[in-house]
């Protein structure tokens, strides 16, 4: 389980993301809570925590100090970054602190535990590559054969990273090359059921922070073994591993094909529900894990609309909903519309229908007196 921590001033905000983060999917621990950036480094230093949440605007030390500062002293640490303002200093600041995500407010749920997740994933690989050498349980007679295996099995889990299975047959060539070379070694010693157990282990523990579910593998790969102990010759063990991580690769590249297929329809549905917030091109991009070029594209191909202006056209049809029929008070409508400025509201209301709030209302007043009187 991983330790989280979040940094902002406003009580309600923390409350917000506290409720919108998947805990016990996601397997995380919230450790503690800090109102400024004071405060924050603070408690990083004395509570270690994996993953940071953390607004930009806040008294004392800011957002970029803060990156600055933790940066510098906490490297390993994932930090993900939330602020009101899409401001490119901030952002630019958050790039160069490595941060791993970028979240405007209201922050989207789906696009936090998706940042959450990607910060699991990486935590996961830094601790496997740091601890692969010790959790290997082989013997070899010399320490010569076990560094020389340990290189090839560095390779393999680097190319299992990069979902390269040239890289990873080319590594399994030579591993085999190996084993034959050393057999009189491993005659007789049951090493190729720990190399087979120890390549298993780690292609599960790859498995385990992707997408995939370790059970379908399984599943999927007890169709295509042969009959038989899978570990009883050399040939057959590297062979067996091959089939295995072939089979990950094959199964996580069709899952992220599929997941990467866009559905135009899924793509109104979403915007149609959540208009009334912050979103954009880049963060529905984002939400539909594509490229904003292809979404930008394949929208206005499909609608005929920039993203932007079907967002815009929906929220002034909202508006002068709420104006006309529901009598609502326009800072009220500007705020159910998704809009924070009731300056820049007025200015897109204005340029939308020619009027500006107040006056289409009272036009429209009059239009109905007139039509009663009649």
């Amino acid at each position: 389980m991983y330790k989280v921590m979040i940094v902002d001033d406003e009580p309600w905000s923390r409350t917000v993301i506290k409720q919108l983060v998947k805990w016990d999917v996601l397997q995380l621990e919230l450790i503690g809570e800090a109102e400024d950036g004071t405060q924050g480094l603070t408690m990083v230093e004395e509570l270690k925590p994996d993953i940071l949440v953390t607004d930009m605007r806040m008294p004392g030390i800011d957002g970029i100090e803060l990156l600055k500062a933790l940066n510098e002293q906490y490297p390993s640490l994932k930090i993900i970054v939330m602020s009101g303002y899409d401001d490119f200093v901030y952002l630019k600041q958050a790039i160069r602190s490595k941060v791993k995500e970028y979240l405007l407010k209201p922050v989207d749920p789906d696009e936090l535990n998706a940042s959450l997740n990607q910060c699991i994933r990486e935590l996961q690989e830094a601790k496997h590559n740091s601890t692969m050498s010790l959790k290997t349980p082989l013997t070899f007679t010399s320490s010569a054969s076990l560094d020389k295996y340990l290189e090839y099995r560095y390779l393999t889990y680097g190319y299992l990273l990069e979902l390269n299975i040239t890289g990873i047959k080319q590594t399994l060539d030579a591993l085999l090359l190996f084993l034959e070379q050393i057999k009189p070694e491993i005659i007789g010693s049951n090493i190729l059921i720990k190399i087979g157990d120890d390549y298993t282990f780690m292609l599960e523990e790859f498995v385990l922070t992707s997408e995939l579910e370790w059970s379908q593998i399984v599943a999927e790969l007890a169709q295509k073994q042969t009959q038989g102990a899978i570990w009883h010759s050399v040939e057959n063990t590297v062979e067996q591993i091959g089939l295995m991580y072939n089979q990950v690769i094959e199964s996580l590249k069709s899952a992220r094909e599929n997941r990467n297929k866009l559905d135009i329809g899924e793509v109104l549905t979403y915007i149609n529900r959540h208009y009334k917030d912050s979103i954009t091109l880049d963060s529905i991009a984002i939400h539909f894990y594509i490229s904003k070029e292809h979404l930008g594209r394949a929208f206005k191909t499909f609608s005929g609309d920039t993203i932007t202006d079907y967002i815009n056209r929906k929220r002034m049809e909202k508006a002068k909903e709420l104006i006309v029929e529901h009598k609502l008070a326009i800072k009220h409508v500007a705020e159910l519309t998704g809009y924070t400025d009731l300056a820049y509201f007025y200015r897109v209301f204005k340029k939308h229908y020619g009027l500006a709030p107040g006056e289409l209302r009272k036009e429209n007043n009059n239009n109905n007196d007139n039509a009663t009187s009649i």
